[in-house]
């Protein structure tokens, strides 16, 4: 008996030790907002908007290289961030996405190091950081994408010098790998497409990689995942971007989403390859049982905390400039003046539909491992339209071709903020509050914050692109005895 309940305490001891950085207690979903940085909108905005209690996270970008899009570059939108989050007066986490728009052989020592003292420079200031480097790197809408020898090498070049240069502060930061869903993969005819009759040695090699299927060519049915996988040594966290965009592509209609579409873009559906592929995302790399590749040897063993890195439903709201210009890609699918005329559903319609099919208890009792996530705040434009991405209100001093519709994006928030306080998403958690010396003191919820300052029991849509408004104006003893 004695030695049933050692073992049985040191299993579980094992499981509480495996937790990755940052991760919440079972049952905890952190939730966060990318806010548009460009549009003037911060983080304080945000919370003040929903009036409810601060969000446990905010996410923001910057181009790697600094010399591409200069105007991200960390120099210039760390200093900002941090006091953003200081400006909230708790302890929300940074989400920090690394773009190396330059490619992975650009990337220096020198910016390495940039970034790493920035790190610890955020983390000495009271908030912990997530890092999601080379997002999308499976998607051919990136300089850097379908590249999977180029990535691997780097990501674990790059994390490798991250973790050594955080010391003491390597516990409050967490890597995240997030590629794109896959859905549409692998995402042919784009800018960054891959060329699947290239013949020049690394366009070769890489086809090679990507190939998993071993027929001829490159197609839905080769896996959009594993070839980018770096190994659970080099991963914290797993994350992946899901859309709403509308029934079909041209993605101009304004249509309630199907009741499991969020979940077959993260698990994938056999019975519609063509449109949300064949990879069970959450069973490879956060179920209990992992994922071997073809040959039998071991991707992942599974059991990483999931963040839905970004997610909306889009609102279509107005056609694009480039609207039936002499390209034929870009004539109008429809006559209608607006996107939306002959469609009845509402922003609230859409985009509540699209968060109670997966932020709900039934969801999140299934997928235990789904830890965080991240609201996409932006308005832009995109392909054929000009897209309202928002779920938390419209950003501060909008401008007045968009600010008809402030109201109708504040019901949004309002009616997130309803289900909140109908006790529809209780597994829901939020930063802790700060006092004067800048320590956390009690979460929302009631509960003492952890020590690595993470909130506790509390072309493509990336930020990449300017927006819209922005281009076109410029607890163990419970675990282990049962409590």
């Amino acid at each position: 008996m004695q030695l049933t309940l050692l073992t049985t305490l040191a299993v579980a001891a094992s499981t509480v030790l495996a937790a990755a950085n940052l991760e919440p207690a079972a049952g905890s979903v952190m939730l966060g907002a990318w806010y548009d940085r460009n549009l003037t909108d911060t983080p304080s905005a945000v919370n003040t908007r929903l009036n409810y209690k601060p969000l446990a996270f905010f996410q923001t970008d910057m181009d790697l290289s600094s010399v591409v899009k200069p105007w991200t570059a960390p120099k210039v939108v760390m200093p900002q961030f941090i006091q953003q989050l200081e400006d909230t007066k708790t302890n929300a986490v940074a989400m920090l996405t690394l773009y190396p728009f330059e490619g992975y052989s650009k990337i220096t020592d020198a910016q390495l190091q940039e970034m790493a003292d920035w790190f610890n420079k955020m983390a000495d200031a009271g908030h912990s950081i997530f890092v999601r480097f080379a997002s999308e790197m499976n998607g051919s809408w990136f300089p850097y994408g379908q590249d999977p020898i180029g990535f691997l090498a780097s990501w674990k070049r790059c994390i490798t010098f991250w973790r050594n240069a955080l010391g003491a502060n390597k516990s409050k930061v967490a890597f995240i790998w997030s590629p794109n869903s896959g859905n549409g993969y692998p995402y042919p005819n784009g800018q960054y497409s891959i060329d699947p009759k290239g013949t020049d040695a690394a366009t070769v090699a890489n086809l090679k990689v990507l190939d998993t299927n071993n027929k001829p060519g490159l197609d839905e049915e080769d896996d959009p995942y594993l070839p980018y996988y770096p190994g659970d040594d080099y991963v914290d966290w797993v994350g992946m971007s899901i859309y709403h965009y509308g029934k079909e592509w041209k993605w101009v209609d304004n249509v309630l989403p199907q009741p499991t579409q969020f979940e077959d873009y993260l698990q994938g559906s056999k019975t519609l390859p063509k449109k949300f592929g064949y990879a069970p995302f959450y069973t490879y790399f956060s179920g209990p049982d992992g994922v071997k590749d073809s040959t039998g040897k071991t991707v992942s063993v599974g059991n990483k905390p999931l963040i839905i890195s970004e997610t909306a439903a889009t609102y279509h709201f107005a056609w694009n400039e480039n609207v039936n210009k002499t390209d034929p890609n870009n004539a109008r699918p429809n006559t209608c003046p607006v996107p939306y005329c002959d469609e009845p559903a509402t922003r609230v319609d859409i985009k509540q539909s699209w968060w109670q099919s997966f932020l709900n208890a039934d969801f999140v009792k299934k997928y235990p491992q789904m830890k965080a996530v991240c609201f996409f705040e932006f308005i832009k434009e995109e392909e054929l339209t000009l897209r309202d991405f928002t779920t938390f209100g419209a950003a501060p001093n909008i401008f007045e071709s968009v600010a008809k519709f402030e109201k109708e994006d504040q019901d949004v928030a309002n009616a997130f903020v309803a289900d909140l306080k109908a006790g529809k998403m209780p597994f829901l958690s939020f930063a802790a509050a700060k006092d004067g010396t800048g320590s956390a003191v009690v979460t929302a919820s009631g509960s003492k914050p952890t020590g690595t300052g993470a909130p506790t029991s509390t072309t493509k849509s990336g930020a990449a692109g300017v927006s819209v408004m922005a281009g076109v104006f410029a607890a163990a003893g419970a675990l282990l005895f049962g409590l």
